[in-house]
């Protein structure tokens, strides 16, 4: 896995290397767009306008289809809800964040990915219509959500740090690095299943991935 997140780190850095000055977000979309595709990603990457949203708001959801890997077509496609307006400009600052969510919605859709050529493509579950408790407990959503919290303590704390904080699963998951959340993927498991036995689980899989994530290689 840390090749692929190499690659993506590799496109995001590039993003922002080339971004010195303040950018339109519609720049910015299609600057992503590119460089992707110039590091060889076969995924979309689309936009929709939430009028519910603040000005500076935005979201990113992403979503892999199994369907489509197996007939060699895109299976990868990121969607950023967003209300920005057409006049304002993002700053170095908001660049980095906006790459961030990128780089984690693209790190956790290649995962499944992973998951879904280990098993020749089968579908077991469909986590669009299932209730949101039955979504987090599903074993590929909570390997692949093992990781993602995993890239999210490494961006605030190291390896180590963070692996002897894992005992104490439920505190770690309300640490906050300045006013956001070291892992908000952590606090909505631990807000949604509680003492689930699920979360012993989630919590070795984590482990693991501290122990093998290339720390170098997350977009920070």
């Amino acid at each position: 896995m840390n090749a692929l997140i190499e690659r993506v780190y590799n496109v995001c850095h590039c993003v922002r290397l080339s971004n010195n000055d303040p950018i339109s977000f519609k720049k910015l979309v299609v600057r992503i767009r590119r460089e992707f595709k110039l590091h060889n990603f076969d995924l979309a990457i689309k936009t929709k306008k939430e009028k519910t949203l603040s000005d500076e708001e935005f979201y990113v959801n992403a979503y892999y289809d199994a369907e489509n890997d197996y007939n060699n077509e895109t299976a990868i496609e990121v969607f950023i809800f967003h209300n920005f307006s057409d006049l304002s400009n993002f700053s170095t600052s908001q660049i980095t964040d906006f790459l961030r969510e990128i780089f984690d919605a693209v790190v956790h859709e290649f995962k499944h990915q992973q998951q879904s050529i280990k098993r020749n493509y089968k579908i077991y579950t469909d986590n669009d219509t299932s209730p949101y408790k039955e979504y987090l407990a599903d074993p590929d959503e909570l390997d692949a959500y093992a990781l993602s919290i995993a890239i999210e303590l490494l961006r605030t704390m190291d390896a180590e740090r963070a692996k002897r904080r894992m005992s104490r699963f439920s505190v770690l998951s309300k640490m906050r690095h300045g006013v956001k959340l070291a892992s908000p993927n952590l606090n909505s498991y631990i807000e949604h299943l509680g003492q689930h036995p699920l979360i012993k689980r989630l919590a070795k899989k984590v482990y693991k991935h501290l122990e093998t994530v290339d720390s170098r290689r997350i977009f920070k």
